[in-house]
């Protein structure tokens, strides 16, 4: 291209945008790049923020993490080896302070951890940053636990048996930073004082983390040397699988972002092609007038393809700038469990925009830019626009342009073709089903006003564009209203459907001795002591003699399942709620092996009747064949359990003791954990709030991405309508001249919106009701309740969107005098 072309191009870019010709083009693209780029920001600081850090979220080089202490040959192995070590004792229990009790992640370390990254405080002599533990005496708090206590530095803290000085404040941990289910606070103190605390007692909830580093070689070896001395009880973790979960949720995360993103790319795409075509159309004839100045057809077509390169640039600069923005807001939100201080973006990040935009317009635009090339120099005497023939160039250019955006949106040319073909087949759909509406308001007689007559009139003459204005502001508004109207009715109607006396409490790790204790709490407020259930940690090991791996499995849920361990009971009666699905109960006082099994968890792991089932309790081994399988109701906040053995087989074994109940008061639960310290107490409606803040954040994420995507089903309106400007305007001029009033066009063309408006908010509101129906008994199984007001709120924010967005377009041809546009015509 040559820099004559260029300076042509750009020169006309100024020109036209200030004539406001490519305002549309310029917005769709805007909104395009904005989406694109937000979300390859957003994953590229992500993804260098796991692999910067992938060490610090271990605090070292390899972990063995399990449900039991190390072996003291585990040590000296490492120390033989000249490895560092470090240990840590993770789990949830109460912390007691200030005649309040809170549930908080403890952690127990010995000293020199971290031994990778470094340990924030702030202390009563200011800031400490390092390789730092808390002394035997003392405890670190983060800043939630030290807000719901209303603790300060210096306070003394109950943990169990003992009381630890609050001694600093953690603002920062390596290995817990990246905590996806951090919901509630953390506390470090020293490994000396764990046993002092009473806290870890037969079926506790304990990881225990045995931490290496030093060189690679000896790293290595040990990791060579311990791997096959691993049950099934612990795991080990490198750099390389540090935090899998954490992984594996945050690239879901982004291909969802990026699938909103796809949609809003989408949909700008189609505003593109309508403005696009409508601008060359619109300046063909100054092709003609350069082709008769003596251009050739490839200079014309290089001077416009400049305007077009010169409008990506401008459009992929501004809008990476403003995905910028739209992605710290996303971060923002996601803040919790993504900590401060992520990396600044690549290069490439910064790139992605006006590449973006690039291969969209190039996409849209170049092949009726290439057809410029074919207008003659004597069609500067023509009137009407040349024919063209038709090519299949057009189509298969911007199939090939969504398709590599998609591609590069979602990481998988495989998975952005089915994503790209469901999108446009849902798209699809609703346009199949806007098109039957706009035929159907063809068929029906209308009568009325001259306006609502004149309007729908209008709307059904163009019938295409109509479906593609529908469709298009439809989807994205659905979307909108699933994610506010029918999100907050999902929460309301499964809050409704608990009974008035729910449990709003759980108590786990209490032991067979303090059941007294327990009784003698609840009969102080006038209450008998809720039924406790025996809990015990049980892997599953062989079905039929065949072992359990989760290698065997292709369902992910069905893998986790194999490789966890399950919370296993024991009972004479069935348990209350339960429903059998197959088989029956063990006669009361039955003591011949048995299992009764979750009806969930049998088909996902595919367990039978009469199946024999192998479980390994604390290095003992229970087999006894499958003699029911139970339907569950996991949301009756009560004891439940996939595994049920009878109780006069397994009764003697080990365990604590889990139980629900409605607190009495409001001080119930810090007055239990006073007299039972081991015990944790988990407040179902802290955790209730927790997760409706957590599902708050997640949507307002989403909302941000459909909201782009309803910006760009407006561009299309506004791109639409542009593109039947000059034909409205003779009509209007024919409806002058035959004598209609100012005040008459101006009804027709807000009546034209507000069926727009209303046919367009109408499905977007049923659509909304449809999901919201589906998912709340196909998945919650809540009881059918649509919400019947939300085709009609649909119909007004629809009605109000495209009557904002289309009238400053269209109320300037009721302006212009009727003679000027039929003396141009």
């Amino acid at each position: 291209m040559s820099r004559l072309s260029l300076q042509m191009g750009w020169r006309l870019l100024r020109r036209e945008l200030r004539a406001g010709e490519l305002t549309v083009l310029l917005l769709a693209l805007l909104v395009a790049v904005t989406a694109m780029s937000s979300v390859a920001f957003f994953s590229d600081r992500i993804e260098q923020a796991l692999t910067r850090q992938a060490s610090q979220l271990l605090a070292a080089d390899l972990v063995s993490n399990g449900n039991r202490p190390p072996p003291d040959a585990w040590r000296q192995q490492a120390t033989q080896r000249g490895l560092q070590q470090a240990e840590a004792a993770t789990f949830p229990s109460m912390v007691f302070a200030r005649e309040q009790a809170v549930l908080a992640t403890l952690k127990a370390v010995t000293a020199g951890y971290p031994l990778r990254g470094e340990v924030q405080l702030r202390t009563q002599q200011g800031l400490k940053e390092g390789r730092l533990a808390p002394a035997p005496g003392e405890l670190w708090a983060d800043t939630r636990l030290l807000q719901k206590l209303g603790l300060r530095l210096g306070d003394s803290v109950r943990l169990g048996n003992v009381s630890l000085r609050l001694s600093a404040e953690v603002l920062r941990e390596p290995d817990g930073a990246m905590d996806l289910y951090n919901f509630i606070p953390r506390a470090l103190f020293n490994h000396a004082d764990l046993a002092a605390t009473g806290l870890v007692q037969d079926g506790s909830r304990v990881r225990y983390r045995l931490m290496v580093a030093g060189d690679a070689a000896s790293v290595a070896g040990y990791r060579q040397w311990l791997a096959p001395q691993l049950d099934r009880r612990t795991r080990l973790e490198d750099v390389e699988e540090a935090r899998p979960e954490v992984k594996s949720a945050l690239e879901r995360a982004r291909r969802f972002l990026g699938l909103t993103a796809l949609l809003s790319v989408l949909l700008s795409a189609a505003a593109v092609a309508l403005a696009v075509r409508r601008y060359l159309a619109r300046h063909w004839q100054s092709v003609a007038v350069m082709r008769a100045l003596g251009q050739t057809g490839g200079e014309v077509a290089l001077v416009w393809g400049s305007l077009f390169l010169w409008l990506a640039l401008v459009a992929g600069v501004l809008g990476t700038v403003a995905g910028y923005g739209v992605q710290a807001g996303l971060l923002l939100l996601a803040q919790q469990w993504l900590g401060a201080g992520l990396p600044a973006p690549a290069l490439t990040a910064w790139l992605s925009g006006p590449l973006s935009a690039l291969i969209l317009l190039a996409g849209f635009a170049l092949p009726p830019l290439l057809a410029l090339r074919r207008i003659p120099a004597v069609a500067v005497l023509r009137a009407d626009m040349p024919t063209s023939s038709r090519s299949l160039l057009a189509p298969l250019l911007a199939i090939v342009a969504l398709l590599g955006l998609a591609a590069w949106q979602v990481g998988d040319s495989t998975l952005a073709l089915w994503l790209l073909g469901g999108l446009v087949g849902f798209l699809l759909a609703v346009g199949l089903l806007a098109w039957g509406v706009v035929r159907l308001l063809r068929r029906v007689p209308l009568s009325g006003a001259v306006g609502w007559r004149h309007g729908a009139a209008n709307l059904a003459r163009r019938p295409w564009l109509a479906v593609i204005q529908i469709a298009a502001l439809s989807v994205s508004l659905m979307a909108l209203l699933t994610l506010t109207v029918v999100r907050d009715d999902l929460i309301g109607a499964w809050q409704k459907s608990l009974p008035a006396d729910a449990p709003d409490s759980f108590l786990i790790n209490l032991q067979a001795p303090q059941q007294a204790t327990l009784d003698a709490l609840f009969a102080k407020v006038g209450r008998s002591a809720p039924q406790a259930a025996p809990m015990t940690r049980a892997r599953l090991l062989m079905i039929n003699e065949r072992e359990v791996k989760g290698s065997d499995y292709e369902d992910e849920r069905a893998q986790r399942l194999a490789e966890r361990e399950f919370n296993l009971s024991w009972r004479a009666a069935p348990p209350p709620g339960n429903a059998f699905s197959a088989g029956k109960w063990w006669p009361a006082g039955s003591t011949q092996p048995a299992f009764s099994v979750e009806q969930g968890l049998a088909e996902t792991l595919g367990i039978r009747m009469g199946d024999v089932l192998v479980f390994d309790i604390a290095g003992t081994r229970w087999q006894a064949p499958v003699t029911s399988l139970r339907k569950v109701a996991w949301d009756s906040f009560q004891p439940n359990f996939f595994v049920i053995a009878p109780q006069g087989w397994m009764g003697g074994e080990s365990a604590s003791y889990i139980t629900s109940y409605r607190a009495p008061d409001k001080d119930f639960n810090n007055r239990l954990v006073a007299a039972l310290p081991n015990v944790t107490v988990i407040d179902i409606s802290v955790i209730v709030r927790e997760v409706k803040a957590v599902i708050g954040r997640l949507a307002l994420a989403v909302e941000t991405m459909f909201s782009l995507a309803l910006a760009a089903g407006v561009l299309v309106l506004w791109a639409a309508l542009a593109a039947t400007r000059d034909e409205r305007q003779f009509d209007v001029a024919l409806l002058r001249a035959l004598g209609a009033s100012r005040q008459q066009v101006r009804a027709v063309i807000l009546a034209e919106l507000a069926w727009l408006g209303g046919l367009t908010g109408l499905l977007a509101g049923i659509g909304a009701m449809a999901i919201g129906s589906l998912v709340a008994v196909q998945l919650f199984n809540l009881p059918l309740a649509p919400n019947l007001w939300l085709p009609l709120l649909g119909a007004l924010c629809s009605g109000a969107v495209v009557g904002l967005a289309g009238w400053p377009l269209l109320r300037k041809i009721t302006r212009t005098p009727p003679t000027d546009i039929l003396r141009n015509s």
